[in-house]
């Protein structure tokens, strides 16, 4: 079974233009943040973040960020529905993992590592109510949008409680293996691939992310597969008895239990595609 999206042959093409480059500058690095901040509009606000880093996927900015946080939080908390790898990452270190009933459980000055869209499926329905607690006992959050695009939902990323908010491009056209990605905050490890100060000198970071990035941002919208895939979920779900999620890839069956419907829908959606 495919594990997440597919690679469209449109996007294959593209990657095979790719100019590879030995080694970026700062003008690189201007276009890379240009593109993700227009590439990632209907989640708005990361414009409003003091700092930004390229990183290597979202694993990269959670590694980086979660060892600087370890210096003065004491616990981090996760989401048992959630990303499957965040409790290796978080090995090292002191973490709780709940559900959604355990949310005012919290502990003040802790910090909460949650994916939106969720693998639940889409934005979860208790989202708001965690940012309203972690406000409460004055928690942050890292906020990890590496589905974004696979739905059509719009959200805003900018609030004093996220610590930082990452994207990448791994879901959106199985691209993981590219490493591309990035992630904004207010106060980023220095230990980021390539954190904006005086000590470095801009060029120490992935460049063939940066010149992916370059080609396939500017021909292929977040929503590129999305907006033809969502009709198709639909109606397979709808033949299927199942129940269609926000994110194109997944369904949940009669009793609430995920289902990968992307061999399923892959063809017709390639299809759909070069009817474009």
């Amino acid at each position: 079974m495919t594990a997440w999206s597919f690679c469209p042959e449109q996007v294959k093409k593209a990657i095979e233009e790719v100019n590879l480059k030995n080694k970026g500058d700062q003008n690189d690095l201007n276009i890379y943040k240009d593109l993700w901040l227009n590439w990632t509009r209907d989640f708005s606000g990361s414009d409003k973040y003091k700092q930004w880093a390229i990183c290597n996927g979202i694993h990269d900015a959670l590694i980086q960020q979660i060892a600087y946080r370890s210096k003065t939080v004491k616990t981090f908390y996760i989401f048992k529905t959630d990303y499957r790898f965040y409790p290796v990452i978080l090995e090292p270190y002191n973490f709780i993992e709940i559900n959604e009933s355990f949310i005012e459980t919290i502990l003040p000055n802790s910090y909460v590592i949650v994916s939106q869209p969720n693998h639940e499926g889409g934005i979860t329905s208790w989202f708001e109510r965690l940012v309203k607690h972690c406000k409460k006992v004055n928690t942050k959050i890292f906020l990890d949008c590496a589905f974004f695009g696979t739905t059509l939902d719009k959200m805003n990323v900018y609030d004093e409680i996220f610590d930082c908010v990452a994207f990448s491009l791994s879901k959106n056209f199985m691209l993981g293996g590219f490493r591309a990605g990035i992630v904004f905050g207010d106060d980023l490890a220095k230990t980021l691939t390539v954190p904006i100060d005086h000590w470095y000198s801009y060029s120490y970071y992935n460049s063939c992310a940066v010149q992916l990035a370059k080609r396939v941002m500017t021909k292929f919208k977040a929503t590129y597969i999305t907006e033809v895939a969502k009709p198709l979920q639909h109606s397979y779900c709808a033949s299927m008895d199942l129940e269609p999620c926000d994110i194109w890839m997944i369904a949940k069956d009669k009793s609430g239990n995920k289902v990968n419907i992307v061999d399923h829908l892959q063809h017709k959606v390639q299809h759909a595609l070069d009817e474009k």
